[in-house]
């Protein structure tokens, strides 16, 4: 049972750590693609244009995920349960003192050299 449980928590590491690693390097892919497009200077022109694209990534999937909470609860309240009753100062009952005269070996310690 536990070498089941100790596979399965390397697996959701495995996979965790994946979808944060792969994010990382998918940086370098958008970097690479925009070391790979050509510089160019354009005259403007009256006619609209899309030969290659001059802007960058906008919208990606990939590096737009995050983790978060995606069930959210209706109502979001703790009940608190008050209780007000005064606590007085002075005790109308006096402390009973228990006082043993005789000794119990039973419950003694061990001898003070072993210690």
């Amino acid at each position: 049972m536990k070498k089941k449980q100790l596979i399965a928590n390397l697996f959701f590491a495995i996979i965790l750590l994946f979808s944060i690693v792969f994010q990382s390097f998918h940086g370098y892919e958008h970097h690479e693609k925009q070391l790979s497009q050509k510089i160019c200077y354009h005259k403007q022109s009256q006619k609209a244009e899309l030969t290659h694209q001059h802007k960058g990534f906008d919208h990606c999937f990939v590096c737009e995920f995050t983790f978060g909470s995606y069930l959210l609860p209706d109502v979001f309240s703790y009940p608190v349960a008050t209780t007000s009753h005064k606590t007085p100062y002075f005790f109308a009952t006096k402390e009973a003192v228990l006082s043993f005269s005789g000794s119990l070996y039973s419950l003694r310690g061990p001898p003070e050299s072993s210690i």
